[in-house]
């Protein structure tokens, strides 16, 4: 990031990347070349920089360790003999970050640096003093394939479904309606699974019986109170289901991931769709995703997902785990989200655990784990809004 971040900033024509090491020698430092090469190349196809790839030339200093003088000599001489060079002195070890410095200083270059923790581009002051964009104005421009691919994750790897109006507006109604009547709603959920669920807490296998799941009404149980009628009504509007409050029925293909998907929304990941929709009027959080998860067979067995987005106050990829409730430990969901965050975008990315309804005595776990993990925490409905709407007030 403190290289790709001054490359945006600046758009040189010309990139001379000075690397500690040889490629043979030090595998670590060719890995994270490839991995620059290749947000470069995401770069490219980014709005704004559509066709902007820049030639990059790589120098090796001869020590796997070099000192400042190595460093600042290779660089100098570089600086001697090649015109209109701003130094970007941020990446690399210290003692490679002074010596930077110090060529910059001793041929009067221009130099950056790069600030991520603190969000800034700072000149250092040893040339002609740069007139730097604001570092948030660039960092704005991040997406999340772009934090992905710096940190050598290949963006594709993962895929997303899209989160329509009519979905989002099932998750809000459900947000509302679960607040309200939570106890009740839980027993709609009890329902659904006695119904649907029929092979030791599992789907029927065979085709036919998951066939016949979607052809067959829910049962009456499932329309006894005016809450549930109401959820149901509004999964219908969504497309979940089909028919009426006398014959509502699954309206999915019968096959095992896409019950278990439909089922999903409707007791427990409309809390992502509600989330998700302050995601996408929040100025905070850009190129939010949904319900993403790692590409596989669409046969595959419904799995965990979670959203994804940049969250610009902190200039990085966001992975957000959203818990109607939790059955498993705390700890075993917070080390998941953790996990998945790493895989996805890198030490930098950072880890949300949303739960809507924790069990009693579950709070304080929950929170004392997370602060050791460094995952942020939002707990029931006020909390879940202050943090991702903060425009809007809970019902």
């Amino acid at each position: 990031m403190e290289n790709l971040l001054p490359v945006m900033a600046l758009r040189p024509g010309r990139i001379i990347q000075v690397r500690n090491g040889d490629a043979a020698r030090n595998p670590r430092m060719e890995s994270a070349t490839a991995n620059f090469r290749q947000a470069l190349h995401v770069l490219s196809q980014e709005p704004g920089f559509k066709g902007y790839l820049p030639k990059m030339v790589e120098l090796n200093l001869p020590h796997l360790s070099p000192d400042i003088s190595s460093a600042r000599d290779l660089i100098a001489s570089t600086l001697a003999t090649t015109q209109g060079v701003t130094v970007n002195f941020t990446g690399g070890t210290r003692l490679m970050s002074v010596g930077a410095f110090q060529a910059a200083s001793a041929l009067g270059r221009p130099s950056i640096y790069c600030d991520n923790a603190d969000q800034r581009f700072s000149d250092g002051r040893t040339g002609r003093e740069g007139r730097w964009p604001d570092f948030r104005s660039i960092a704005s421009k991040l997406s999340a394939r772009l934090l992905m691919a710096v940190e050598g994750r290949n963006p594709d790897d993962w895929r997303s479904d899209t989160a329509t109006d009519s979905l989002r507006a099932f998750g809000l109604k459900a947000f509302e309606l679960r607040n309200q009547n939570w106890s009740l709603l839980e027993g709609l959920n009890k329902t659904l699974r006695a119904f649907f669920y029929t092979q030791g807490d599992k789907l029927p296998q065979g085709a036919e019986e998951l066939r016949e799941l979607t052809v067959k009404p829910l049962p009456p149980q499932a329309t006894a109170n005016e809450p549930s009628r109401l959820l149901l009504a509004a999964a219908t509007s969504a497309g979940l289901l089909r028919g009426d409050a006398q014959s509502y029925k699954l309206n999915t293909q019968p096959t095992r991931r896409n019950i278990e998907r439909v089922l999903s929304l409707i007791m427990s990941s409309w809390i992502e769709l509600a989330v998700m929709d302050c995601l996408l009027r929040n100025p905070r959080y850009k190129d939010p995703a949904w319900s993403v998860e790692l590409a596989k067979n669409e046969n595959a067995d419904f799995s965990e997902t979670d959203l994804v987005c940049v969250d610009q106050q902190t200039a990085s990829l966001r992975v957000i785990s959203c818990k109607a409730t939790m059955t498993r430990p705390p700890q075993e969901h917070l080390d998941n989200v953790k996990e998945r965050a790493f895989r996805m975008g890198g030490p930098n990315a950072a880890a949300t655990l949303v739960v809507f309804k924790p069990a009693h005595g579950q709070e304080n776990a929950i929170r004392s784990y997370a602060r050791r993990l460094g995952v942020d925490v939002a707990l029931e409905a006020d909390e879940i809004v202050k943090m991702f709407s903060p425009h809007v007030v809970a019902k």
